[in-house]
């Protein structure tokens, strides 16, 4: 039997169809966590919910809406300037939204046949700033990421040193706001940073931009960030 675990200041919300499954979900995540749910059936993001700094995790039921609706409401979380995690959950292996976890903010996918007692552990373990997704689906993104390395491009030398800064912290996981506090900057220039360093290296993603800094600009990496 699995422990109830305390995490104050935390918050789910939950977007998936207001149905009795869910509302047993959310209440079995609240008594395993102990941390607010909220359910929502509408996949939009609510601007009150940006107000609080609280600890967000976005549950998001593969089930509750289109994959172009689910890319939309993604779009939304990521234009929030909190640090949101987002798992998705109720997945049927092989469905469109597999390709989400590509996203710089999807840290957990779960699979339909997830039992509620891992469910809540993976929860769990996301809000320690673990990654929960399935050994198989993370095989299946390595293989088609990987590619032959290529010579150094020109690129590497047409970075400023903010986006340098930004790469190395973005290599250790950090996020939005955790490097604009430590560069003390404003999230808004970290964004702009972010998407000119993106556009120059030619990634999508913040997976991409760790990729290609490892393999162009290793010892970069190393050094630490002034």
């Amino acid at each position: 039997m699995d422990r109830q675990v305390g995490l104050p200041g935390k918050r789910v919300i939950l977007f998936g169809h207001q149905n009795l499954q869910n509302s047993i979900l959310i209440g079995y995540i609240h008594q395993r966590t102990n941390v607010d749910c909220q359910l929502v059936n509408v996949p939009e993001w609510q601007p009150e919910w940006s107000l609080s700094s609280t600890g967000t995790l976005a549950l998001i039921d593969a089930d509750c809406a289109r994959p172009d609706k689910l890319h939309d409401l993604l779009d939304e979380i990521h234009e929030q300037d909190m640090d949101i995690k987002v798992a998705l959950f109720n997945v049927i292996k092989g469905h469109p939204a597999e390709r989400f976890i590509a996203w710089p903010m999807v840290n957990g996918l779960f699979y339909r046949d997830t039992s509620q007692q891992q469910l809540s552990k993976g929860i769990i373990g996301l809000f320690e700033g673990e990654y929960w997704l399935p050994r198989e689906l993370i095989g299946k993104y390595l293989e088609k990421t990987r590619h032959k390395p290529r010579k150094m491009p020109t690129t590497t030398t047409q970075l400023t040193r903010r986006e340098k800064q930004i790469l190395r912290l973005t290599a250790t996981g950090a996020t939005n706001i955790e490097i604009a506090e430590k560069l003390s900057v404003s999230m808004h220039t970290v964004k702009t940073h972010i998407y000119n360093l993106f556009k120059k290296i030619g990634a999508a993603n913040r997976i991409q931009a760790v990729n290609w800094a490892k393999e162009y600009m290793e010892e970069l990496l190393q050094e630490p960030v002034e």
